[in-house]
């Protein structure tokens, strides 16, 4: 693939070229390579269960006693602990002049590498410390639930968990928060609950990625309200979810959804 038909991603105002394997590394921009920032990174600070690194600017140690807090935090609205028997009991943090888009190692892949490793953009570090913005929660929930089939619920999990850590702050493309959110097309309900790839849009739609990401959300809030957390669990841990809808909440994914959205 040429260079100028590479898929652009859209960040705001910024437009950045695509890997030509845009899911291979989830979310991510052409950017400094992960392997790369690990090598390179220096180490800044060390908690009880999280060490942070920075990468071509600074890092705010303080970022260590957050990350600690909503780790404790998101394991207690999950009634589970971090899976160290896969990923080991430290998380690593990299704060990168070099990440364009936050992510965990691998991305939308990372269950063919589970590692507890995780890439913060400096914008995301910095207002995590204000309490405005929780992404980096979000990144941090993937690592609770690093097992998922359904690509919309892992998402909606994770922005579930972030907010409920930080109520009304901005996460994922979703920087002013969901007080306004945005509309959902009909393309994107048709992925929730579903085990689809997640679709090219995601990678240079800027709307679609908001909607998708609010919709996943908002259907993943939804599910939780109506039978609780261990039920949904049920669900998500299912290698085939769109066959327990009926089991679990006694209505079709379809139903689910449109009630969802209401």
């Amino acid at each position: 693939m040429s260079p100028r038909s590479r898929p652009i991603l859209i960040i705001g105002a910024l437009i950045l070229p695509v890997l030509s394997t845009p899911f291979a590394y989830g979310q991510r921009a052409r950017a400094t390579p992960d392997e790369q920032i690990i090598r390179e990174a220096v180490p800044v600070k060390s908690g009880a269960r999280v060490d942070l690194f920075q990468h071509g600017l600074t890092a705010d140690p303080a970022l260590v006693e957050t990350a600690e807090h909503a780790l404790t935090r998101m394991e207690g609205l999950l009634g589970q602990k971090l899976d160290e028997s896969t990923l080991g009991p430290r998380i690593r943090i990299y704060v990168s002049a070099g990440t364009a888009i936050s992510h965990v190692w691998r991305g939308y892949d990372h269950p063919s590498d589970p590692k507890a490793v995780l890439f913060l953009n400096s914008r995301v570090a910095r207002l995590a410390l204000r309490g405005t913005n929780a992404t980096y929660a979000h990144e941090l929930a993937h690592l609770l639930t690093w097992r998922f089939h359904s690509h919309t619920l892992r998402e909606g999990l994770a922005d579930y968990l972030a907010l409920q850590v930080l109520p009304g702050a901005g996460v994922g493309p979703n920087i002013e928060g969901y007080a306004s959110p945005p509309d959902v097309p009909p393309e994107v309900e048709a992925y929730l609950g579903t085990t689809r790839a997640p679709p090219d849009a995601l990678m240079n739609d800027g709307q679609f990625r908001r909607s998708y990401y609010f919709a996943s959300y908002r259907f993943v809030r939804f599910l939780i309200e109506q039978a609780g957390m261990a039920t949904f669990l049920k669900l998500y841990e299912a290698r085939d979810p769109e066959s327990e809808f009926s089991r679990l909440y006694r209505a079709s994914r379809k139903e689910l959804a449109l009630a969802a959205a209401k």
